[in-house]
């Protein structure tokens, strides 16, 4: 506990993590009657009867669904402790070295830094592409000195902000064999993603135009980068097919690709290395062609690409606002151990903690062993040994509550991880305090390549800026291991003194998406250790597994491993609580439940994690939120029983 605590008004109780006078099962109740549509077919569209009226019940507030609900509320509380924090850093005795300092160091200079230090130009003159190289549109009028660029050094550069997947992808990873070692791997870059390319004509127009790019040049250079670009893509898409791993040494790889592999290493990792160390690389054919490319093109022109690049990578990693939710989301972002950290100190006491801990341990095993059996029937007619495979890893399977390592002093962790991390309180530089965090976080990450992995009790994870600020669960293929945010530990998901029926429903359907994560089409080919395994694939080559995937991709899907953990962690949570054996966690219904059967709220509790209004468009590496809801359920007779549904069984799937 922070002893400045006591001296400042406490968060009221509404913001405190679950718990009210009131029954939580009629609340529950409530809440999931305000969103049902009673002129709508459970049997024709249950998105529509279960979900039909969020829209309207939400339509003033800043989500769009349940995770987003849950992030708003943790966010919130967070600003509080910040509010907290300011007032008493005015205080004789606040430390200003502490980690809460920092926090609210970071914290202050997205909220209150002045217009000058947000500009994006800043970021490029605190990051020239060279120690003695500005940008080409700040040479003042003279002719901008070419023959000093060297666009792999500056690549190299930029990676230290996290800069990793232009031209090359240059990805420090853990090694197939053996993930306690961390090894570079060297590819091809990707253009799937919101920043993996240029933007589009107006907003790139924007974009030069704010670094300082001369209007009259813009139109023309970005022809120019567009074209350049395309070029590029063009070359991954000839070069797909290259994708045979290859371990290899820089001594090798500058020899096969004729481009100067060893500075790109030393700058990354900020020291010098032999030609002899050895890198993880696909397409050959990709690199040999990009640097005839590379030599062919005005380096100059190049510079600008990058230039482009790099700023979209730094603004999609920040918030443009500096309202105070919207800070408080780019220090989860920045620092999620931290602010993790703050909030478990803050709302989370050791006893509460622990017991929450506890109900989800219970619940966690509940699912596994209802997995286990499956597993033990022997759907996929696989071999004892191949069994004995599957089984391991469910039972290898941990639970990271918070994302924060398992350690009994996690102060003294947290102020050790971020010990080398300085932020000053003289002034307000945004700029200047965003690149620090992530040159900090990357070079954390970097130092792996010496270090190690974490013990499993020793990891969090620190990788995707947008997961670290979301309250969504997600299973971390190497470590095995489910992440579960403190978001979740909060009304409407998780609710510790309701019934059962409303704990398996929701947070035991979240749990068991997850817990399917590890043996899907993906993850059945990393051992309980989380190293590869391709013995696994002639389970994944198997008639009945072949059979099983393609039935569930009947309706096409471009995310056929989220639809099975979908489809199996319904399964799996109905199952568990259901399943009528000895040791069942089933309850019997309270006199609240004035008469619906517990099977109904079940599939209404469900539909609480798919009811939202967000556009197809926000979903990612997921269909739509009514489309999974659709596919989750058909075929699934305890579903026709509960809402009376005459519908055909024949879309029934099962993999496992």
């Amino acid at each position: 506990m922070w002893i400045i605590y006591s001296l400042l008004v406490p968060i009221v109780a509404s913001a405190s993590v679950p718990g009210d006078s009131a029954n939580p099962n009629t609340k529950l109740l409530d809440n999931i009657r305000v969103y049902i549509h009673e002129e709508a077919s459970p049997c024709e569209d249950y998105h529509q009867y279960a979900c039909g009226k969020y829209a309207t019940k939400h339509s003033d507030d800043p989500f769009m669904e349940i995770t987003q609900m849950l992030d708003h509320k943790m966010n919130q509380k967070l600003v509080q402790v910040m509010d907290e924090l300011e007032q008493g850093s005015e205080a004789p005795g606040f430390n200003g070295s502490s980690l809460e300092a920092k926090v609210l160091r970071f914290y202050l200079n997205c909220r209150d830094a002045p217009e000058t230090m947000r500009k994006v130009q800043r970021y490029l003159r605190l990051v020239p592409p060279d120690g003695d190289l500005s940008w080409p549109q700040f040479s003042a009028g003279r002719p901008w000195p070419k023959e000093k660029f060297n666009w792999m050094e500056t690549l190299a550069r930029l990676h230290r902000y996290g800069l990793s997947n232009v031209l090359i992808s240059a990805v420090v990873t853990q090694k197939l064999a053996n993930r306690r070692e961390f090894i570079v791997d060297l590819g091809m870059p990707i253009f799937t993603g919101e920043n993996d390319h240029l933007k589009g004509f107006l907003e790139s127009f924007a974009t030069l135009l704010s670094l300082g790019v001369q209007r009259y040049s813009i139109l023309p250079l970005i022809r120019k980068m567009r074209k350049l670009e395309n070029s590029i893509q063009k070359l991954t898409d000839e070069e797909d097919d290259d994708e045979e791993l290859q371990f290899m040494t820089l001594r090798r790889l500058e020899s096969v690709t004729g481009l100067e592999w060893r500075k790109f290493y030393e700058i990354i990792v900020d020291h010098q290395i032999p030609l002899n160390r050895e890198v993880q690389v696909k397409n050959l054919k990709y690199f040999r062609a990009l640097k005839r490319v590379m030599d062919a093109a005005d380096k100059e022109l190049v510079a600008n690409y990058i230039m482009t690049r790099f700023i979209i990578h730094l603004t999609g990693d920040s918030r443009e606002d500096n309202d105070p939710i919207e800070c408080m989301k780019d220090v989860r972002r920045s620092m999620s151990l931290a602010t993790n950290f703050i909030y478990q100190d803050r709302f989370l006491a050791p006893e509460t903690l622990q017991r929450y801990s506890n109900e989800m341990e219970t619940l966690f095993d509940h699912l596994r062993r209802r997995l286990l059996k499956l597993i033990d029937h022997n759907h996929l007619r696989l071999t004892a040994q191949q069994r004995r495979f599957v089984s391991n890893k469910a039972k290898g399977i941990t639970i990271n509550i918070g994302n924060v390592p398992k350690t009994p002093d996690l102060r003294a962790f947290a102020d050790q991880y971020y010990k080398g991390l300085e932020m000053p309180a003289a002034d307000k530089d945004y700029n200047r305090e965003h690149l620090k965090l992530l040159a900090y976080k990357t070079r954390k990450w970097v130092e792996q390549l010496n270090s190690g992995a974490p013990t499993v009790d020793e990891y969090f994870y620190t990788s995707d800026s947008d997961t670290l600020m979301s309250s969504s669960p997600f299973y971390i293929l190497r470590e095995n291991q489910i992440i579960m945010p403190f978001g979740l530990l909060q009304e409407p998901l998780f609710v510790p003194d309701s019934h059962n029926v409303f704990k398996y429903s929701l947070m035991g359907f979240v749990l068991a998406h997850e817990l399917t994560h590890a043996i899907d089409g993906e993850g059945i080919f990393f051992n309980t250790q989380g190293n590869v395994d391709l013995s696994v694939l002639e389970i994944v080559e198997s008639p009945r597994f072949q059979e099983g995937m393609e039935c569930m991709n009947r309706n096409k899907t471009d995310y056929i491993n989220e639809r099975l953990a979908d489809i199996t962690g319904l399964h799996l949570a109905y199952g568990a609580y259901f399943n009528n054996e000895t040791g069942t966690p089933f309850q019997v219904s309270p006199r609240e439940f004035n008469h619906m059967s517990q099977e109904k709220i079940f599939f209404l509790n469900l539909a609480q994690f798919f009811c939202g209004d967000a556009d197809a468009s926000t979903f990612l590496e997921h269909d739509e939120d009514k489309l999974r809801l659709v596919h989750v359920l058909s075929g699934f007779p305890p579903f026709d029983r509960a809402f009376g549904c005459r519908r055909s069984s024949s879309d029934k799937c099962r993999l496992w």
